[in-house]
């Protein structure tokens, strides 16, 4: 079995982050409109509303509801553009009867649930190949495979597909590697490690991620469960690569040899969860469902599934789980402090998890790259640190890897 490198992580920045206290605040004027449109009566003719929303109890339950600004300080929310002058300068000053929509959200006569899922998908054809062009800004070789993950948008030529064929790489195999929601990273990489596994040239596979979560936003939703998944999740964008071990120890291109080996995987759905989480096809934007009872899952679940994962790799985990750093995929700040708690480690072991969530959102399958990300550039960690990975997703799915610092 040939020994598999993660490295040349390089997160993408599509837009400015925005600042979370204004994204929330920017959500309220949006449900302040929507909520307050003429709805359709069972005729199918438009009504008026008895009584308008008000802004102070649409503002109220945000304000209960939403992820605040002290577990996430800033998220790329790429829809919102073009209102970005607006949200940073002007909203404080303007009421919420006056304000701009973000192109594409305008509501128009007979609609008014906001754009429809093709507009939404050309959204995402029309920016995604922006962050392949940064990642492969650079990059001179090609690698032999070339896989794509995203649960927010698809195309046939791919965004991906696209990419190769711009630059010639003929040869290039693509993979796409979709719609499995926060956990997509580790199938991605499962996949790209059994392919270089295959390779009779041990050619590199590249990972690109684009996630844009903005463009399913629902805001005609007025629900808890809506309010959150709006504060909570954001736009992300990252590439890495895998390496057979000694192509990249002798690959002179890469003057830092930076990365995480891979020990072990591991992965199982939950028995009894299948309709906790998941993520839909709508006809306005995909549909999230997430219950209260995920968490209970996850504690229930977690040190059976760690321990399996270690033994793969010939480690006992609860004699070793104090030397071990944790890259825990942040589906929201308590399901950090969940796992932390239940597998009686502290916080600082996972707390580029933290760091993550707090600087960048829940960017789905993107996240756990950008954690990755840290820990191996962080100077603190030794060579031969394990870390244990994890993310949970549809299924319900709980995944895994056992890594090693290079």
């Amino acid at each position: 079995m040939k020994s598999i490198i993660i490295s040349n992580f390089k997160p993408i920045l599509v837009n400015k982050s925005i600042d979370q206290a204004k994204l929330n605040q920017y959500t309220k004027f949006l449900y302040y409109h929507f909520q307050n449109l003429p709805k359709l009566n069972k005729l199918g003719t438009l009504k008026k509303e008895e009584e308008l929303v008000s802004f102070e109890l649409i503002s109220d339950h945000v304000d209960k509801y939403s992820v605040s600004s002290e577990n996430i300080n800033k998220r790329q929310c790429t829809i919102f553009e073009e209102v970005e002058d607006f949200i940073e300068k002007i909203m404080d000053v303007t009421s919420p009867l006056e304000y701009h929509f973000p192109i594409g959200f305008e509501v128009i006569e007979g609609n008014h649930y906001g754009p429809k899922i093709e507009v939404r998908m050309e959204w995402f054809k029309k920016k995604m190949g922006y962050v392949f062009d940064q990642f492969y800004s650079n990059v001179i070789s090609r690698p032999e495979n070339l896989l794509h993950v995203t649960c927010s948008g698809y195309s046939s030529p791919s965004v991906a597909q696209e990419a190769v064929i711009e630059r010639n790489w003929n040869t290039v195999q693509v993979t796409h590697s979709y719609h499995m929601g926060c956990y997509g990273a580790f199938p991605a990489i499962r996949t790209a490690s059994s392919l270089i596994c295959a390779s009779q040239i041990n050619g590199r596979a590249d990972i690109v991620h684009t996630e844009l979560l903005s463009a399913h936003l629902n805001l005609t939703e007025f629900s808890p469960a809506n309010t959150m998944i709006c504060s909570l999740f954001a736009d992300g964008f990252i590439g890495y690569s895998l390496y057979e071990e000694n192509a990249f120890m002798n690959d002179d291109s890469i003057q830092e040899k930076k990365g995480l080996r891979i020990i072990a995987m591991h992965e199982v759905i939950i028995p009894d969860s299948l309709e906790d989480m998941s993520w839909d096809l709508g006809e306005y934007n995909f549909l999230m469902t997430l219950s209260k009872r995920v968490p209970v899952f996850i504690r229930k679940n977690i040190k059976s599934f760690l321990t399996t994962l270690c033994n793969k790799g010939n480690i006992n985990f609860e004699e070793q789980k104090a030397m071990i750093h944790f890259a825990i995929h942040p589906g929201g700040p308590k399901i950090i402090d969940y796992v932390v708690k239940e597998v009686g480690v502290l916080k600082d072991q996972a707390r580029w998890s933290y760091d993550v969530l707090f600087h960048h959102g829940n960017m789905s399958s993107a996240t756990i790259p950008h954690v990755f990300n840290k820990i191996a550039n962080d100077p603190t960690i030794k060579s031969g640190t394990k870390i244990v990975a994890m993310a949970f997703g549809p299924g319900l799915t709980a995944t895994g890897l056992l890594l090693e610092k290079i």
